[in-house]
């Protein structure tokens, strides 16, 4: 029976019928459609509904095990709603379960249908492994170590969706990278003394060195790690002493912290933890939590929101930032890798408010250069720019203002780490490939018949900053793009090229 004489359309954004889904927090964007017609007898009665009902039934492909899941959300004022979903609570990691989505609202209903299916085995070829980092004989409570390892477990499954969605978005389908597993225990050489004396490049160093030559983790080169430090310490008696609250003083008095990712590791201090949520049920109370944080007793990297909602936004932020360097992500000046990650909240959230936040650019050089970014990995240099508030409010409200630049998704979407593997043929290939710099025709080549190019940036030696970048592009009626002469424009001191073949190969030239 209608409850009122309302018509509404339930519209989902970013989830079709049919698609399938490898990853096990899932996020459901969408909105509820008022028609533009009048409704009968010129009613005008608002609509007393303020929440959306989602009924989740899955049935297993494989087995005759059934269960039910319900969730309710808040409508926004313009008619969007969010939800996440942890299937992981739901589903077994090892199986395809076919899942039914029944979406309810006043009078009108909406259904889909998608399949879960875990990665299979060619796709754990390569694989990231979350790691908490003890010290030598540093005495940790277990209800602690726990404690942090499934909000570290929990929020790389959010990042783990962040990824797939994004790249969904930018129209590569909802690829993302495969975790290893739960996170585990990695005990350091090094003390806590130690640790605290180091700078975050040197832990990122030693820590690097130790995972190498440990004889659990050092053999497989198919491994990457996300790791934490578990006795970062912070200062607030001396930080409330000086009078200084900026964050460059924060960083001051806050040791065995490190924001810094590279290679086959990104390295986190475990200080921001605090204001991390443990279940998925309570990420989106996180993101909007305004609890103010103590500076006296905690460390704060909110970009001054100075909120435990500002700090996990942030430090998750870095999170996504950081493990974009070790799937080869350069710079940018906006987006996920240069101004942007600070926003990731607003992915998950409704009816944010606009925050005019000091944006982490700090020169602007050459009058071709799209600007100049802290040399700093982690952007901890902060200087408010002139962009005014309209400015910003203006693109917050028409996006969630987190995202990967177009560069950056094209990697993503071609790097080894994300691709669809069909067994071992990409890799039996990788030797047939040759890529080279013709210093004289100024140049790539690429010589190999299986491996095209893809793209090629032009990134600043100083903190790979990409200046230029330039899209093969290929299909079926254009051929495979195997040499790109470089423009002159792209001919840059104190520059690197970084190419990339569509089979997923990297190369880095620092003379070209």
């Amino acid at each position: 029976m209608n409850r009122c004489m309302c018509e509404h359309r339930i519209e989902v954004d970013n989830l079709d019928n049919g698609e399938i889904i490898n990853h096990t927090i899932l996020l459901i964007k969408g909105h509820i459609r008022q028609p533009r017609f009048p409704l009968p007898n010129n009613t005008t009665k608002k609509c007393v509904e303020e929440q959306l009902v989602l009924r989740l039934r899955q049935q297993s492909v494989h087995a005759d095990s059934a269960g039910e899941l319900q969730q309710h959300t808040p409508i926004s004022r313009n008619g969007q709603f969010k939800l996440l979903c942890d299937l992981g609570q739901h589903v077994s990691l090892a199986e395809e379960v076919q899942l039914q989505l029944d979406f309810s609202f006043c009078n009108t209903s909406h259904q889909l249908e998608i399949l879960y299916k875990a990665a299979d085995s060619s796709n754990k070829k390569y694989r990231l492994q979350p790691l908490y980092i003890t010290c030598s004989k540093q005495s940790v409570p277990e209800e602690l170590v726990h404690e942090n390892c499934e909000k570290i477990n929990l929020n790389l499954r959010l990042v783990q969706c962040i990824y797939a969605e994004q790249l969904r978005t930018a129209g590569f389908g909802r690829r993302t990278f495969t975790i290893n597993g739960d996170c585990q225990v990695f005990e350091s050489n090094l003390s806590c003394e130690e640790v605290w004396q180091q700078n975050e490049k040197d832990l990122w160093q030693n820590f690097a060195q130790e995972l190498l030559t440990s004889s659990n983790w050092g053999e497989d080169s198919k491994l990457k790690f996300v790791a934490f430090i578990s006795c970062t310490r912070y200062d607030g008696a001396a930080v409330a002493a000086s009078g200084d609250f900026s964050y460059a003083n924060i960083r001051i008095h806050l040791k065995g912290h490190a924001a810094l990712g590279g290679g086959g590791l990104a390295l986190f201090g475990a200080a921001y933890l605090f204001a991390w949520p443990q279940t998925c049920n309570a990420i989106q109370t996180c993101f909007g939590s305004t609890k103010e944080v103590d500076l006296t007793e905690l460390p704060d990297d909110s970009n001054y929101r100075r909120t435990y909602g500002g700090v996990y936004a942030t430090t998750l932020g870095a999170v996504v930032h950081e493990i974009g360097h070790t799937f080869d992500l350069g710079h940018t000046q906006d987006g996920v890798m240069g101004n942007g990650f600070d926003y990731v909240n607003r992915v998950f959230t409704l009816d944010n408010l606009t925050e005019h936040l000091p944006d982490r650019i700090i020169q602007h050089v050459a009058p071709k250069v799209i600007a100049q970014v802290a040399t700093r990995p982690r952007f901890t240099q902060l200087k408010r720019t002139t962009n005014s508030f309209l400015d910003k409010y203006h693109e917050q409200k028409t996006s969630d203002s987190f995202y990967f630049t177009r560069n950056c998704a094209v990697i993503l979407a071609h790097h080894k780490w994300f691709r669809i593997h069909n067994g071992s043929a990409d890799e039996e290939r990788a030797g047939d490939a040759e890529i080279t710099y013709d210093a004289v025709n100024n140049c790539v080549i690429s010589a190999g018949d299986n491996h095209p190019l893809c793209l090629i940036e032009v990134r600043c030696m100083d903190n790979s900053l990409v200046k230029y970048w330039y899209e093969l592009q290929s299909g079926k009626d254009i051929d495979e793009i195997y040499t790109f002469h470089l423009p002159k424009e792209a001919h840059e001191e104190n520059h690197y090229l970084f190419v990339l073949t569509k089979t997923g190969l990297t190369k880095r030239f620092n003379e070209y």
